[in-house]
């Protein structure tokens, strides 16, 4: 089948994430895909490595991506360059004449209802209000308990309309770091060898909740414990005025000596570096980064954030603590790790609950369902 996908923009993040592994998998399994995008967020980061890969990527995939203006400057010229790509974006969507329109921003559903087509909008996040661009798709894909309720409070989504598709990672995630890579890792960036090492993906912001994990380590767990700690943060500063932040934060809890930041990367082989990974964050649809802790056999914490109950059976293959309460989470950190163990079985029952519900293969096989769905409308 011909797919389009419909995508405001790409960033450092998940959604651009989820819609590699989609475009993978798809054109894996002989369907043809085009992009109708604005572009990448280049000019909020130095390192343009990430975005280089994934242009690469679509290239060798085959896959056509369609570029629009995205609108800025005074209200005239953005009105001007609105009116210029909604004709554009119009006019593609009539010339490609896709089996699927997947829409993966929002405020780009009033693209294909203006057209009267059949379409299929996926919701990426839980920050999202409804405006007058945002109108219902014919399916709307959930990917997880907590974004679907989500939808049905905030967007009067129609519940009959509401399909469950999980996200899932490759299981390239699963497969062991030799434990020399890993040393070598910890020689490259200054981590120290003879600790436990507590670990974070994700941008350094409030909202993924880097300031609950620091108040949890430096507030609540005794100065023995942290001394056996250090924290392994992977993922870049959401702005410069957070760097500040942080550094402030870890300042007030004694805990400057006790971080390295490496910034964005493939957080593969870091996981299997962690000893405990910590998503603390305050806002998600899923949470994909605890899966692919999960599934590189790593003791993973959570928040209670949407997405939390969905990967993790409380104490059986991992933790959830209540969003914000950082007693909770330090109360948890300190259970695994003075409890080797309790830390491993977590860890092995974690990767094999990730392999059995939130693999690419999955994700694509479910939501190839939904879109022969759409057809047969």
């Amino acid at each position: 089948m011909r797919i389009v996908f419909i995508v405001m923009r790409f960033g450092k993040d998940g959604l651009a994430t989820n819609i590699r592994e989609l475009v993978q998998g798809m054109v894996a399994r002989g369907h043809e895909l085009h992009i109708i995008t604005s572009g990448y967020k280049i000019k909020e980061t130095t390192d343009t490595t990430f975005f280089d890969d994934l242009k690469m990527q679509f290239d060798t995939l085959g896959v056509t991506v369609h570029y629009f203006k995205e609108p800025n400057g005074n209200l005239l010229k953005k009105g001007m360059i609105s009116l210029t790509s909604l004709i554009k974006i119009s006019n593609l969507l009539i010339k490609l004449n896709a089996d699927v329109i997947h829409c993966h921003s929002p405020n780009l559903t009033f693209l294909p209802w203006l057209m009267g087509k059949k379409f299929i909008s996926t919701v990426h996040a839980d920050t999202i209000v409804p405006n007058a661009r945002y109108k219902h798709p014919t399916l709307l894909i959930a990917v997880s308990e907590g974004s679907k309720e989500f939808t049905q409070r905030v967007m009067n989504s129609p519940e009959h309309s509401i399909r469950m598709v999980y996200h899932g990672i490759s299981e390239r995630f699963s497969q062991k770091e030799l434990n020399e890579d890993l040393e070598n890792l910890k020689k490259i960036n200054n981590i120290p060898a003879d600790k436990l090492i507590i670990g974070v993906v994700g941008r350094i912001t409030p909202q993924k909740g880097t300031d609950v994990l620091i108040e949890a380590i430096g507030k609540h767990l005794t100065t023995s414990l942290i001394d056996q700690l250090h924290i392994v943060i992977v993922g870049d500063y959401q702005s410069n005025g957070q760097e500040k932040w942080l550094a402030d934060l870890l300042r007030e809890n004694n805990l400057t000596e006790k971080i390295s930041v490496l910034g964005f990367r493939d957080p593969k082989p870091y996981y299997q570096l962690f000893d405990v990974f910590v998503l603390p964050s305050r806002s998600d649809t899923f949470g994909l980064v605890a899966v692919e802790a999960m599934m590189s056999g790593c003791c993973t914490i959570r928040s209670n954030s949407n997405g939390a109950y969905d990967q993790i059976d409380h104490g059986e293959n991992g933790l959830i603590f209540p969003m914000d309460d950082a007693p909770k989470l330090a109360e948890h950190l300190k259970q695994v790790l003075t409890d080797i163990s309790f830390r491993e079985q977590l860890a092995k029952n974690g990767k094999q609950k990730a392999l059995a519900n939130f693999t690419t293969n999955k994700m694509i096989d479910n939501t190839l369902k939904v879109y022969q769905e759409l057809i047969d409308l």
